[in-house]
């Protein structure tokens, strides 16, 4: 690694050991730039810090005692990072050949671009569909408890996910999945840091690139920036048990903060 990269990546790990040492050996082969790592562990007690230090002794490691989320996670490691560019990475995901460069080469070459996300895939080769318009206020009670039974993938449902979309072209979009995210290193000075009044259960990736927008800058898919992402769908969760209140309590406070965001005639593209 170069000693003053030209890329910081970042990747919050919680009992994902293995993951992340794919994570970074991916890295080490199909990087394409000089970069850094900044291993956060979030207290998993499953030996993630001393696995990353012997594989990759380059990499900055912070291990933390216990477990304080993803956000917080998130928001240790931003004092750090030296390089032009960063990407959240989330320990599940692996690099393909040219990813970080295409990423990077569309901030690069449009200033008033604020945020890529590259197309995911999973394991067998599978899109995921990443991209997202505005979410409905209805929609956490229509894809959980007993109306989600009736009616799994409901209108509102499938144009938050962009379902209409084949995700195979650049384009602006409201937002983009937190697994992969790029952006300029002076982004936090202009927006801040991630909002710790978010949980780990979901909604920082959303608030991120609500923020981006905000401060006049847009949010872009990459599809030619392509990076596997094994993420493994939940069951759904109970409309009544702890991580849905906390999940409904996120969902609600973005929906109100971000409130004016929706109607914001620069996002008429995005929303298409």
């Amino acid at each position: 690694m170069a000693e003053r990269p030209e890329l910081s990546v970042v990747v919050v790990s919680w009992r994902s050991r293995d993951d992340v040492l794919a994570c970074l050996a991916s890295l080490a082969e199909h990087a394409g730039m000089p970069y850094e790592v900044v291993v956060v562990d979030d207290g998993s007690g499953d030996g993630t810090p001393d696995a990353v230090r012997e594989r990759f002794p380059d990499a900055i490691v912070i291990a933390k005692p216990c477990n304080e989320g993803l956000v917080a996670g998130r928001n240790a490691a931003l004092g750090l990072l030296r390089g032009r560019l960063v990407i959240m990475l989330d320990a599940d995901t692996e690099v393909r050949p040219g990813a970080l460069s295409a990423l990077a080469a569309v901030l690069d070459d449009n200033p008033d671009v604020g945020l890529v996300g590259p197309r995911l895939v999973g394991r067998d080769g599978e899109l995921q569909d990443s991209c997202r318009r505005f979410p409905s206020a209805l929609l956490p009670v229509l894809r959980r408890g007993p109306y989600a039974r009736l009616n799994p993938s409901p209108e509102i449902h499938r144009r938050h996910m962009m379902l209409d979309w084949d995700h195979a072209t650049e384009r602006p979009v409201v937002w983009v999945q937190g697994a992969a995210q790029m952006w300029r290193a002076d982004l936090p000075q202009v927006i801040g840091c991630y909002d710790s009044r978010v949980s780990s259960y979901g909604g920082e990736d959303m608030d991120w690139c609500f923020r981006v927008w905000r401060a006049g800058l847009e949010v872009r898919y990459v599809p030619q920036a392509e990076i596997l992402h094994a993420w493994q769908q939940m069951t759904r969760r109970n409309l009544y048990d702890r991580k849905s209140f906390r999940y409904l309590r996120d969902f609600y406070y973005l929906q109100w903060k971000h409130r004016r965001l929706r109607h914001d005639t620069r996002l008429a593209e995005a929303r298409a």
